[in-house]
């Protein structure tokens, strides 16, 4: 059984944590929690053992000038997951149009996009800002025939997609963890036949061709990936991005620009953005 490292980090605000927490985006973390502690704000962060002892010396520093880290602990996944589903893991409503819930949370009213998700360690179970976000973007831009999402996590952004009109969906993801559960999600919303789950990054779709494509990462790996993005869109595609802050918005609008994007839309929520994107 995979062994996950809790790091929880005393940050002096919410806005603080979103800072901490972008730059932990940077490495292979699979979620966070944040919650408030009288006039200061505690982040957890959650890696696989094996991943952190590679990383650990690197992201300590990296986060000391912004935080203080009050505890590092290990917990076996089987009891966070059992703990997360029973306790944590609440309903998320984005703007009465998508609900984003466990299998034993009430279904919602009739019109709501129904996203159904198995708590476990991936990111994206519709709490964190970004995933909000791209939900709003992809219920903006109606359907679009084929979808890529690139980092799925759960596979929230992947069901959305089919569930506003995709005719199909390819979900990758480098975290064995992440495939699996996004597979699971699959099954619980009925989708299988409609999403096909790919574990590795863009590069494995390479000479494919999509209408849409969504990246929910990180900065880094945003710009690092943007060029394969392109390769792969048809034109007047979409891209939508997110997992970045408002800082970063400029670098990655310049970088879309460059390749003959033209920026249609942004979103924002606390100091996190979301981007859309046309191919001409």
């Amino acid at each position: 059984m995979n062994n996950y490292i809790e790091l929880t980090i005393k940050c002096s605000d919410g806005e603080m944590a979103d800072v901490v927490t972008a730059f932990l985006a940077d490495y292979p973390f699979e979620t966070f929690d944040t919650e408030e502690q009288g006039d200061a704000t505690l982040l957890r962060a959650y890696i696989l053992e094996e991943a952190w002892g590679a990383c650990c010396d690197e992201a300590l520093q990296t986060v000391a000038d912004y935080g203080e880290v009050v505890s590092q602990k290990s917990i076996e996944s089987q009891n966070w997951n059992a703990a997360w589903e029973s306790e944590s893991f609440k309903p998320v409503y984005v703007d009465d149009k998508f609900l984003i819930r466990a299998p034993h949370h009430d279904a919602p009213e009739e019109g709501v996009v129904d996203i159904i998700v198995a708590p476990q360690m991936s990111f994206g179970s519709g709490h964190h800002q970004t995933t909000r976000m791209m939900c709003r973007l992809i219920g903006a831009m109606g359907a679009q025939a084929r979808v890529l999402d690139v980092g799925c996590g759960t596979g929230v952004l992947s069901i959305a997609a089919i569930k506003c009109g995709a005719e199909s969906v390819t979900a990758v993801d480098i975290d064995p963890w992440s495939t699996e559960s996004a597979r699971v999600a699959a099954e619980l919303n009925g989708i299988e036949a409609q999403m096909e789950i790919l574990l590795g990054t863009v590069e494995c779709v390479e000479g494919r061709s999509y209408d849409m494509v969504v990246a929910n990462i990180n900065r880094n790996i945003i710009l690092g990936d943007i060029e394969r993005y392109a390769a792969v869109l048809s034109s007047g595609g979409k891209l939508l991005l997110s997992g970045f802050l408002g800082e970063d918005v400029e670098a990655i609008r310049e970088a879309a620009t460059a390749l003959g994007f033209e920026c249609t839309g942004i979103e924002a929520e606390d100091d996190w953005r979301a981007l859309a994107f046309t191919k001409h």
